[in-house]
């Protein structure tokens, strides 16, 4: 409420009702006391008839709007006594911190909503031929080493020996030529030489074939049969793996990681939303007091709208016309500016604690009253009522 002149109604010779002005009490208990005093002095006056009055003043809800993360003023929009509708933009504040954070978290949703869409999809059709192949390679290998070396094999690996010996037993026969001839200096030591290597070469040959004819006739040995074995199993426990799919504990990860990272962006935009503070609902600016720059705090109100479309009168009811009201009940409200209108109204609550008006404005008789805030909501279809107006509540003793 505000510092206001309160007007009591007071009954002029001939019944005519008329305004006189009172002088504005200034107490230390609230000025809300004041006007319940002002109230109880009009039921006083008037409530002899079929109708008794009570005085208020007329209010309207403040609104305190603010921004939950708070930041630095980008643009003051609305300015103050400015009329607002619901969802206009009062402030901006500075969103780029946020606007950073929201295309990185948009990213990453993006990558995990990919891998979980490649789990559920399972490996790829070439991934699983690959591996299929791989087991039937290891199935002929290991198949070749459980059945031996065919006869052919072994035959053919003893005539590459057996040719393989011939060709070093003509080598050392030619070595030896060649020497007797360097002896007797017939020839260059370099022939010797030539003739002495082609000799090693043959003799290597001749080895190698006659370790491979060997391992023929010895067969597979068992290490190489258990190597193969071991490939044999990884290959088809990999083909089992392709097949099967990747893991339900993986895949449920993976959306786990997907929900998480789109509740991410949804609360980077819900704090990007708070960074354009708007109207919540159709009313008027009382106070905008920001520059452009200026830090607000997270949680603060930095704006108070007041609801122009929802004026009530805050008015004072006697302890013994309780009985005569009710929350719903229709009044008629009276304005003292504005003498030749009156504006239906409802009782809308009568509180349960009682008030006492100031003792240095009460006779014996009032003092002994007590006094229970009463809240009126009144229409105001032309909008010509302001807060703060003194107003008279007419209520019926029916």
């Amino acid at each position: 409420m505000r510092p206001l002149a309160t007007y009591n109604l007071e009954k002029a010779e001939g019944g005519v009702l008329v305004m006189s002005k009172r002088s504005l009490y200034i107490i230390s208990v609230t000025i809300a006391v004041l006007v319940a005093g002002a109230g109880y002095t009009a039921w006083r006056v008037i409530g002899n008839g079929g109708e008794f009055a009570i005085s208020g003043v007329i209010e309207a809800d403040d609104i305190h709007v603010g921004s939950k993360i708070g930041g630095r003023v980008l643009k003051v929009v609305a300015r103050e006594g400015q009329l607002v509708k619901a969802g206009d933009v009062l402030v901006l504040l500075e969103p780029g911190e946020l606007n950073a954070s929201l295309a990185e978290a948009q990213a990453s949703l993006r990558q995990t909503e990919a891998k979980y869409a490649q789990l559920r999809a399972g490996y790829r059709k070439e991934e699983i031929e690959q591996a299929e192949a791989a087991v039937k390679q290891n199935q002929e290998e290991l198949d070749r080493l459980i059945a031996g070396p065919r006869q052919d094999e072994t035959d053919h690996a003893k005539a590459d020996w057996l040719a393989a010996k011939a060709q070093y037993d003509n080598a050392e026969k030619f070595r030896q030529r060649i020497r007797n001839l360097v002896d007797r200096h017939l020839v260059a030591s370099q022939d010797y030489d030539d003739a002495k290597a082609k000799a090693v070469e043959a003799e290597q040959r001749m080895i190698s074939s006659k370790e491979r004819y060997d391992l023929f006739l010895a067969g597979s040995r068992k290490e190489d049969m258990a190597r193969a074995r071991y490939r044999f199993a990884e290959a088809e426990s990999r083909l089992r793996q392709l097949q099967s799919g990747y893991r339900k504990e993986e895949i449920a990860q993976t959306k786990a990681g997907v929900e998480m990272a789109r509740a991410r962006v949804e609360f980077l935009k819900a704090q990007l939303e708070e960074t354009v503070i708007k109207a919540p609902l159709d009313s008027v600016v009382e106070a905008l007091d920001l520059r452009l720059g200026d830090l607000v705090d997270a949680g603060k109100p930095i704006a108070t709208l007041i609801q122009i479309d929802s004026l009530w009168v805050r008015a004072y009811l006697p302890e013994d016309k309780l009985g005569f009201v009710r929350a719903g009940l229709k009044v008629k409200v009276w304005i003292g500016s504005l003498p030749e209108s009156s504006f239906p109204g409802v009782i809308r609550r009568v509180h349960r604690q009682a008030e006492s008006t100031p003792s240095n404005g009460q006779t014996g008789e009032e003092k002994a009253l007590q006094l229970f805030q009463t809240d009126i909501v009144v229409e105001d279809a032309d909008g010509v009522l302001r807060p703060g107006m003194n107003a008279a509540v007419f209520i019926s003793r029916k």
